[in-house]
């Protein structure tokens, strides 16, 4: 009778242990199945090409549209009194945010429209502490490799690194004028541009190519929008410097799985060209 007991206990075992491996099976199963699926739905994105275009469409637009809205409100409001942009701290603020809360709006409805979730841009969890950490990382980071390149560049081509900016905001005579000014600068192009070039179209290309054919373009586009216009041509400054920004922000998307990394050390960036640029 004990070696009848015995027996059935080692073959309930066997079979709880049995259904262990099942379980197992199945969940492994269902987890490769879900990455797969993950996989393929980022690809909802579209190829390289549709995605760069619908990030140059995004940003084109958005800036027209803000244009128009502020342009609009100024002659109802205004009698017809043409406005200018630059002389009007107010203005340069309200247009600034029209056209990243178009830009928001518009990556979010692309998003949705092609059957992704947020978490696709960067945007599907909350913050966490080692995202404080990379930011912290990825700020020291950047600006070493800015140094080194200004310096081989002005070395190898009298690249002048102190060359003026135009940042919109001409005129500031007021203490509310500066307060705004530093919101329209350092807070809100960092939410709107990361949300669409590191979120929208670096996560679209990265669906379809490997790590650094992604960021190279990702980066290129994002210099090439920043170049300024002044005087002698084009200011390749805010390019280089946003080439090389882009560079570390994008190896924090990826290293992070988010946005909110490469949206604190672009918003520190900004602040700190703020002050050099107002208070240098």
């Amino acid at each position: 009778m004990l070696k009848d007991s015995s027996k059935r206990s080692s073959m309930r075992s066997f079979y709880l242990f049995q259904r262990s491996l099942k379980k197992v099976a199945n969940h492994d199963s269902l987890k490769q199945k879900s990455d797969d699926k993950l996989t393929q739905s980022n690809k909802n994105f579209g190829g390289p090409a549709r995605v760069i275009l619908s990030a140059f469409v995004v940003f084109s637009l958005s800036q027209v549209l803000a244009l128009v809205l502020i342009e609009t409100g100024f002659h109802i409001f205004h009698g017809g009194t043409k406005i200018s942009l630059d002389q009007s701290a107010a203005a340069q603020f309200i247009y600034i945010l029209l056209a990243e809360a178009a830009v928001i709006g518009s990556v979010v409805w692309l998003v949705r429209r092609r059957g992704l979730k947020l978490a696709a841009i960067g945007l599907g969890r909350r913050i966490k502490w080692w995202d404080i950490i990379w930011a912290a990382i990825g700020s020291v980071a950047f600006y070493g490799l800015l140094i080194i390149v200004t310096v081989i560049l002005t070395a190898l081509t009298g690249f002048n690194a102190n060359a003026p900016q135009d940042v919109g905001f001409n005129v500031l005579s007021t203490p509310t004028d500066r307060l705004i000014a530093l919101i329209a600068l350092v807070i809100l192009p960092p939410l709107g541009e990361e949300i669409l070039m590191r979120g929208y179209l670096y996560s679209g290309l990265r669906a379809r190519l490997r790590f650094w054919p992604a960021m190279v373009i990702t980066s290129l586009l994002f210099g090439i929008a920043h170049l300024s216009t002044g005087a002698n041509g084009a200011l390749w400054v805010a390019g280089v410097d946003t080439f090389l920004l882009s560079f570390v922000l994008v190896a924090l998307r990826e290293r992070t799985g988010a946005l909110y990394a490469p949206i604190m050390v672009h918003g520190l960036n900004n602040l700190v060209a703020f002050f050099s640029h107002f208070h240098g």
